[in-house]
């Protein structure tokens, strides 16, 4: 016969109730490095390799970008961008009458124009194609929350990104959220970022548990995305290992 204890323990009743929330964009880079797309993931191992054996694993939500932020980039304003930062001194004459603008120079901008505006559109239809794969990763796994919010911040004139906006903001928010509604009794982390910390303290205050996924990449493992602030504010550091991963967690594996 099993002990009180033992049973105790084992009772459904005593489960602690878990969310996983996720900042994707920062999971994106960190997979990217290691040459893994969060699609190659299965997420089914790697989510349950995170929770505790008296842990019920409720939802899990990933947050990213809902789009790129395009709207500065209209034609007059990447023109007017380019002329300013590179053309400078024919400013006046090409918003007064193009034709006091050397032929040479307006050939240049309109090429660097059409160069930026080719990249804008491009990275436009491939962000549009990752938000397909990220929609079918919500329906191949079981309640697994795709949450868009924010935007990303792109430079067309250098063809680079600049980050996100808004992204953190609506975790963080969702983490108060949970905490206020006493809609879990744990939180994991699956994020480095500082700017989590007094979203990550408020949730303490009101006595839930929050652990933290500290990712580990490399041989030998090198962690430099997760700041020292969160790994002392966590309850519990969870570590995961580029090798674990790519053995233990990837979708081809048995």
């Amino acid at each position: 016969m099993p002990s009180i204890r033992r049973a105790f323990l084992f009772n459904p009743i005593n489960m602690k109730r878990v969310i996983v929330l996720i900042d994707g964009q920062n999971l994106f880079y960190c997979l990217k490095d290691m040459k893994i797309s969060d699609q190659d993931v299965n997420w089914d191992k790697l989510l349950m390799s995170l929770i505790q054996p008296d842990d019920e694993l409720i939802r899990t939500y990933l947050f990213r970008p809902q789009k790129i932020l395009d709207n500065p980039f209209t034609a007059y304003r990447i023109r007017q961008h380019i002329v300013y930062f590179n053309y400078r001194e024919y400013l006046a004459d090409y918003n007064s009458d193009k034709s006091k603008t050397p032929p040479a120079i307006l050939t240049q901008i309109e090429q660097d124009a059409i160069k930026a505006e080719s990249w804008l559109k491009d990275e436009i239809r491939r962000f549009a194609y990752i938000e397909t794969k990220y929609d079918e990763l919500s329906s191949e796994f079981h309640d697994f929350e795709i949450v868009k919010k924010g935007m990303v911040k792109v430079d067309p004139f250098n063809q680079k990104y600049l980050g996100e906006k808004g992204v953190d903001i609506a975790l963080a928010v969702k983490m108060i959220s949970l905490s206020v509604n006493n809609s879990c009794d744990k939180i994991i982390l699956v994020s480095g970022d500082y700017d989590y910390t007094e979203a990550i303290r408020f949730v303490k205050d009101r006595m839930m548990k929050m652990h933290i996924v500290k990712i580990h990449k490399g041989v030998p493992p090198k962690n430099k995305n997760t700041s020292k602030e969160l790994s002392f504010l966590a309850d519990r550091l969870i570590d995961i290992y580029e090798s674990q991963i790519k053995v233990e967690f990837l979708k081809d594996v048995k």
